[in-house]
């Protein structure tokens, strides 16, 4: 008997398996494709031609698979049912690389040494291009694994900071790590809270000697889901966002470089459109720019300065705008340095800001 139920066991197994393949491959085609990935904020992979040159070389498979994966069936439940059982069943730390803390997510990554120190020499460099008289200032926006409740194996700011200190002798760095903490970034996002960055603003004007603006307002825009909530595809309770504003603000005007044209063409500081969109972080300064001028023409100072940046300072800058006559906002991974003084005439006694996060500083080849 017992012989004679394996047999029917095992051809009821194989039944439900094709059973189960059939209905995704019937979902796979009835379904349509998504154009684009919402949650994780991009295009999915593409199914690559097959030829018998592809199938030889191994690149059609190479290509199929993600493919495949980016537009299965039920995606999206799938992810979140495979994150809920990494933090809730198994009690997993983390899930390739992403934590999460009482709801709030965030991401860890080793510090790439010597890609640290490829950027501090990419930092001397651009400071030689400047005029003598200029002051040069670096600081590094912290990773928010540095405020988490678990010691993960994340960024080594000690360390970091002591390489800018060999490579950079003579920069001083302006320590950010002591007026930040884990409130001070979004829940759900690697960037941190504008409404939050007063403290930020205030040692950076004790560090490069200018006067801080004070008089801002609040405005709620609405809420937020960062990329993490995106790449855990966990339901994640949203951030709110908001954004700060002063009169010396509003009276300020912002030119945006036509890489076309390779004019200054003007546009919104805040650009609220865009909160809407693919991304509601581009909602400050319009998301990636490569050259950005911003002219505060009822500065009490005629002082300007030039900042080194990634996607940090885009919150950043609105609250630093009001201090200076002019803020010109450089980011050399879509503008090359060898050419950004035929797009820019540097003024003398001006203040230079190199202000990376580690993302950038592990990947320093990303500057061009």
């Amino acid at each position: 008997m017992k012989g004679q139920r394996r047999p029917r066991f095992q051809l009821l197994t194989a039944c439900v398996f094709l059973l189960i393949l059939g209905a995704f491959s019937l979902a796979k085609a009835l379904l349509p494709a998504p154009a684009v990935l919402q949650s994780e904020r991009r295009k999915p992979a593409q199914l690559p031609k097959l030829s018998l040159s592809s199938l030889s070389s191994g690149s059609f498979m190479g290509g199929f698979e993600p493919w495949a994966a980016d537009t299965f069936p039920f995606r999206e439940g799938l992810r979140t049912l495979r994150a809920g059982a990494v933090f809730y069943l198994f009690n997993q730390a983390d899930k390739g690389g992403l934590y999460l803390e009482d709801g709030a997510a965030g991401k860890f990554e080793a510090l790439n040494e010597p890609s640290a120190r490829d950027l501090a020499r990419k930092i001397a460099s651009l400071r030689a291009m400047f005029p003598a008289d200029a002051r040069a200032y670096v600081s590094v926006v912290p990773d928010k694994s540095l405020y988490a409740k678990r010691a993960y194996p994340g960024i080594d700011l000690p360390r970091l900071e002591a390489i800018l200190r060999e490579e950079l002798p003579q920069i001083p760095q302006i320590n950010l790590s002591a007026v930040l903490n884990a409130e001070s970034y979004y829940r759900t996002d690697l960037h941190w809270d504008q409404s939050r960055l007063q403290p930020v603003v205030s040692a950076l004007a004790e560090g490069m000697g200018f006067e801080a603006a004070t008089d801002f307002k609040v405005q709620e825009i609405g809420p937020f889901s960062g990329v993490y909530a995106g790449q855990l595809a966990l339901p994640l309770k949203p951030d709110e966002m908001r954004l700060l504003s002063s009169p010396a603000l509003e009276g300020s005007t912002a030119l945006y470089l036509n890489p076309k044209s390779l004019q200054m063409e003007p546009g919104e500081i805040y650009w609220l459109s865009a909160f809407r969109g693919q991304d509601p972080y581009d909602v400050f300064l319009g998301g990636v720019q490569p050259l950005i001028r911003i002219e505060n023409p009822n500065a009490e100072t005629d002082r300007e300065l030039y900042l080194f940046r990634d996607s940090f300072s885009s919150s950043l800058v609105p609250l630093l705008a009001p201090s200076y006559a002019c803020v010109t906002l450089i980011d050399l991974r879509y503008v090359d340095s060898r050419i950004l003084f035929e797009l820019i005439e540097p003024a003398s006694d001006a203040d230079l800001l190199f202000l990376y996060g580690s993302t950038i500083f592990n990947s320093a080849s990303v500057l061009k």
